[in-house]
């Protein structure tokens, strides 16, 4: 907790559940170390803002990052430019799933998703959301710019098919899919530049 700002400590306490007051407090600890490590400072000297579409940065400008969390699975992005999203979802079996690729898929995208086989819909839901979500995270919107506005090609290693015009052209941006484990589905979405990719381990913050 000592790492953590006031604002954040008090968050923190406002959890009724130990569990998910452990897991806030590992993931805003957490993200301090990592960006503080770049930055070759003290997790809690960091300073956060938020703009105007309640996307968090760092004040300093240096450094620009994205997180996601599910359960006990946490990512964090780190990168000297602008512009990333990253998306990670346990993959588990939905009773609406249908329900819920009708309202987020665009129509093209749900009829191909929908002559699918069963065993195939699954995997394929969860690839496109991550993608999807990671997007409108790298753009600062989150979920109210609508996910159905971004179609992307339903096989692995599929990238944007369109987008929202504000945002440019679809092959302006890039999706990269990130291999976590076999129970869950994350994808990075960054501007469409070459970078070199570095995937490093944290602890569990169960």
């Amino acid at each position: 907790m000592d790492a953590l700002s006031e604002p954040e400590k008090q968050k923190a306490n406002n959890f009724k559940l130990p569990i998910m007051r452990r897991r806030y407090i590992a993931v805003r600890y957490l993200l301090r170390k990592t960006l503080a490590d770049y930055l070759q400072t003290e997790p809690r000297a960091l300073q956060f803002q938020i703009d105007t579409y309640g996307k968090p940065f760092l004040a300093c400008g240096s450094l620009h990052f994205n997180i996601s969390h599910t359960a006990d699975l946490l990512m964090i992005a780190v990168a000297n430019f602008a512009d990333i999203g990253i998306d990670v979802e346990a993959v588990k079996p939905r009773g609406n799933l249908d329900g819920l690729a009708a309202r987020c898929f665009a129509e093209t995208e749900y009829q191909a998703w929908r002559r699918l086989s069963g065993a195939q819909r699954e995997a394929v839901f969860y690839r496109l959301w991550t993608k999807k979500e990671a997007f409108v995270k790298a753009v600062g919107r989150g979920l109210a710019l609508g996910l159905e506005k971004c179609e992307v090609e339903l096989q692995a290693g599929g990238q944007f098919i369109s987008i929202p015009a504000e945002f440019g052209g679809a092959a302006d941006w890039k999706i990269t899919e990130l291999p976590v484990n076999a129970e869950s589905a994350a994808a990075l979405v960054t501007p469409n530049h070459s970078f070199t990719l570095r995937q490093l381990s944290l602890s569990s913050f169960a």
